[in-house]
């Protein structure tokens, strides 16, 4: 179990990279991956590592890109292998957008997510999908690298 732990924590972390917080001209996905690797006691009988990924989208998007993917693929693994953990993905958008488009697009953002998670042998009552809209934002800001952070699901 404990070789299990290290090679997910290696496999989740190594093809992941930070990019600066520099403002770029276009919007874009961040490159961000895994944010952290916490180990969490989901119930008292079983221990499993549980990654803190964060899954980014483009503005006014639902869709997953291949970092997306990248990051889905190691909590897969997991999951499967831990068919008492669950899971909550939370859908979030950036500022920009009316209160109840912001709160939809960030549920489309969380069942996507769900919906890729489903389609590769995850069980449904693994997961829990709620949006939070433009409510919790990562970064202040009304720019395009705030709203790139804003524009994601965290997965708990």
């Amino acid at each position: 179990m404990k070789k299990l732990l290290i090679s997910l924590v290696l496999l989740l972390l190594l093809p992941f990279c930070t990019v600066g917080d520099e403002p770029s001209a276009n919007e874009s996905v961040v490159e961000e991956g895994v944010r952290g690797v916490t180990i969490s006691k989901k119930a008292p009988e079983t221990q499993a590592i549980l990654a803190n990924a964060t899954v980014y989208f483009e503005y006014d998007s639902s869709r997953l890109t291949s970092k997306s993917i990248q990051t889905l693929k190691g909590l897969i693994s997991v999951l499967e292998n831990n068919r008492n953990l669950d899971i909550v993905l939370e859908g979030h958008a950036d500022e920009r957008g009316t209160r109840e488009y912001n709160l939809a697009l960030g549920q489309r953002r969380a069942e996507s997510v769900a919906a890729y998670l489903l389609s590769n042998g995850v069980r449904r009552n693994q997961l829990k999908t709620i949006s939070y809209g433009e409510e919790r934002p990562a970064a202040l800001g009304s720019n395009n690298a705030s709203w790139a952070k804003n524009r994601r699901v965290e997965i708990k």
